[in-house]
């Protein structure tokens, strides 16, 4: 992958947004009750911090890449659910709310590729061992933009950015405007109702999360699609996609095509779930990443 130049801005308003994000990633961490550990990674996007709970079990460790606004102490509920067949490990990425730098890629079109060299710089800091890799929305668009390698056993995408243009409709554009504009916890709200599935409520702790991330930083935009050579590269590598039944951004309909084509797999299509997998279905993301045994599920 060719490496483009990096130019970075921060997301915070102010200098002193950072503190109240950090801390509620803190408390939240703080007050989780499984063993965990934060450890702190040089990058050329600056400090990445990376949790890692479970204990090796002599299956691959999985590196969790959580979606854009979203990082590891809003993803407790999904790594619960890997902890007790993997050890867990959950970047938060640089240039999105968390414990990490706060540089976010500043070109627009070069937001994937940079992330790309990002993780090609971490992965083999974090394991010596092959891992699966696992991509949610950005997370998979950036993983995708990385450089495949035998450092990675396995790679799962949910919800993924990358493959296909995601889906900006007029009434996600007006949420999202109205929510940045006024990020009241009804906002917020309402704009989490549009990226989930109809069924599920946001609980208050998510509500809230978006809020504080509205009034205090910047959004990113969703990234561009990556271009097709750079999708089909990870064809020689086990791949699974999957995405919501009630995904708005990135429909089963809209990504089964190119996935087919371009990485050779069908679409696992998680029912009853939106955009927000690793929030709405934690059981369902752990079972893609290890199915069990005698229940290999077949893709939609």
């Amino acid at each position: 992958m060719k490496h483009v130049p990096l130019a970075t801005h921060g997301i915070y308003h102010e200098t002193g947004d950072s503190v109240p994000v950090r801390r509620t990633c803190r408390d939240r961490l703080e007050h989780w009750h499984v063993p965990h550990a934060l450890e702190r990674f040089d990058t050329s996007l600056g400090v990445t911090t990376v949790l890692s709970a479970g204990t090796s079990t002599g299956r691959p460790p999985v590196v969790l890449l959580p979606g854009a606004d979203l990082n590891a102490a809003t993803s407790l509920a999904t790594v619960g659910a890997l902890r007790g067949q993997h050890r867990v490990l959950v970047p938060d990425i640089p240039g999105e709310p968390g414990l990490s730098s706060s540089r976010r890629p500043h070109r627009y079109r070069h937001l994937l590729p940079v992330y790309g060299h990002w993780l090609d710089e971490l992965l083999p800091q974090l394991c010596g061992e092959p891992v699966i890799l696992v991509g949610h929305s950005l997370g998979a668009g950036i993983a995708l933009a990385s450089t495949p390698s035998d450092r990675v056993a396995k790679l799962v995408l949910i919800n993924p950015a990358g493959i296909v243009t995601m889906r900006r409709t007029r009434e996600l554009i007006w949420l999202r405007t109205q929510w940045r504009i006024n990020p009241t916890l009804e906002r917020s709200e309402q704009l989490l109702s549009y990226l989930m599935s109809p069924r599920f409520i946001p609980d208050m702790s998510l509500v809230s999360w978006y809020s504080m991330v509205a009034d205090h930083c910047f959004p990113g935009r969703p990234p561009h699609r990556l271009p097709a050579r750079t999708v089909h590269r990870w064809s020689g590598t086990p791949v699974v996609v999957a995405t919501g039944e009630h995904d708005r951004l990135v429909p089963p309909q809209a990504l089964r095509p190119r996935a087919r084509s371009l990485l050779g797999v069908d679409v696992h299509t998680l029912p009853r779930v939106g955009h927000l997998a690793l929030r709405e279905a934690p059981a369902a993301v752990a079972e893609l990443i290890t199915p069990a045994p005698n229940n290999q599920k077949e893709a939609v």
